[in-house]
């Protein structure tokens, strides 16, 4: 399987899509890139630093926006529709320009579509996410609605009819995590829209009881975190929070299964697709609490890419978490939340707070995350191990290929070629040439 390197649409436009090929070619030696189609609401590069090599700009946030424009009648009928960039909506489609680019090279350009997060014009609140409550996240679809399986389709169906490819990576399969614009550990607390309530009384959830844990542990948190992290959870609360948890994974898995299926027989039909489905998944310790079932979704891709970014945390945000909970005026707070995160999440420790800010994991977290993504996978479907290539140093980047390739990826997905500096560029390329 190829190993690859993901591009935003920012660095074609600034640095211009034949430098960027020909960079990437000339440095890495790689013959795949990952295109981003649906921008995330983020800084580039995070959580901290600048862009290294683009001349425009030192950084960039991103507004979670489509950048290739597609017309609005594709999704006519429905609440929602992705929102269109200022480029896209001048008719400008930078994928096609780095296709273009890419050709001469013999370089394949995948698309990397973003499936449930985004800016959506129309009515996002008629088929978001909400949380306990019933607060909208309005840049999250709800997977249970019938009409979010149809967005996905229609939004992947017009971008590769458009740029046909030989893949499509479908990431953003899940539910909210605790970060987006700002770091907000409510969101965690979704799906309670009124089809999501009706799902899970039929399922058996007592809904009355997880609202009611919900808020007392959410109300915990916010009187004092060490309450929350020592007080054991009632028998019945846990099993209604481990119900609760075990439904969300059944209603991504089932979303995936139908655009899955969709999409494969829309291909066969129009000719437009015959490639392979892979999906972006968060590393196994996080992947079940966001719905991520690694065993049901290795049974419907044709592989996956997991990100155990070490320096960042798996990619997740776990320092803007413990900083959330506990506040910045707490020190030794801040240290007992975040060992007990450690714990929770069965993570690997490091000595102290402050020294994961300055080192992360140990890189055998990307070991052991990549061989229980394969476990869980089994022989047939391959995983791609996501390799953090910024903010890093340069030995580590080596390391990591190690560490991934002898937890049995099955290809290198570097991460990403705008966040990192020419010299890791180099790096990634004098790694694979061994």
């Amino acid at each position: 399987m190829p190993d690859a390197i993901h591009v935003h649409p920012h660095d074609v436009r600034d640095e211009g899509a034949s430098r960027v090929v020909e960079e990437i070619t000339n440095r890495t030696g790689l013959r795949t890139i990952v295109a981003e189609v649906v921008t995330l609401e983020e800084r580039h590069p995070y959580p901290r630093g600048q862009l290294p090599h683009n001349p425009r700009h030192s950084v960039i946030v991103s507004r979670a926006t489509l950048e290739v424009p597609l017309a609005a009648g594709l999704f006519a009928g429905l609440s929602v529709r992705p929102l269109l960039s200022s480029a896209a909506r001048a008719g400008e489609d930078y994928l096609q320009t780095l296709r273009a680019a890419a050709q001469p090279h013999g370089t394949a350009v995948i698309p990397w579509l973003k499936a449930l997060n985004g800016a959506f014009a129309g009515e996002p609140e008629a088929i978001c996410v909400r949380i306990v409550g019933g607060k909208p996240i309005a840049t999250w679809l709800c997977p249970n609605r019938a009409e979010t399986a149809e967005v996905v389709s229609r939004l992947a169906q017009g971008v590769l009819e458009r740029h046909p490819a030989t893949a499509v990576l479908l990431d953003r399969f899940r539910y909210p995590d605790w970060s987006g614009a700002e770091v907000a550990p409510e969101r965690l607390l979704t799906c309670f829209c009124d089809t999501c309530r009706e799902l899970m009384e039929k399922d058996g959830i007592d809904l009355v009881l997880l609202e009611t844990e919900l808020a007392r542990l959410t109300a915990l948190a916010h009187r004092d975190p060490r309450l929350l992290l020592t007080r054991g959870l009632p028998l019945p609360a846990r099993d209604a929070l481990e119900h609760w948890l075990a439904f969300r994974q059944k209603s991504i898995t089932t979303l995936v299964t139908t655009v899955a299926e969709r999409l494969r027989a829309w291909g066969r039909e129009t000719g437009h697709f015959a490639g392979e489905l892979w999906l972006n998944l968060w590393p196994p310790s996080f992947a079940p609490l966001l719905g991520q079932d690694y065993r049901a979704l290795g049974t419907v891709c044709d592989g996956a890419k997991h990100f155990p970014y070490h320096r960042l945390g798996g990619g997740a945000d776990l320092a803007g978490l413990v900083e959330s909970i506990a506040g910045r005026e707490r020190p030794a707070l801040r240290e007992e939340v975040f060992r007990a995160l450690l714990a929770l999440l069965r993570l690997p420790g490091a000595p102290t707070l402050e020294s994961f800010l300055r080192e992360g994991f140990p890189v055998e977290f990307v070991k052991r995350e990549t061989a229980l993504a394969k476990e869980a996978f089994g022989p047939g479907t391959p995983v791609f191990a996501g390799i953090q290539a910024w903010d890093t140093p340069l030995e580590e980047i080596g390391t990591a290929c190690r560490a991934a390739r002898n937890g049995g990826a099955d290809g290198l997905f570097f991460y990403c070629y705008g966040w990192a500096g020419l010299e890791a560029l180099d790096e990634i390329g004098r790694i694979l040439a061994r």
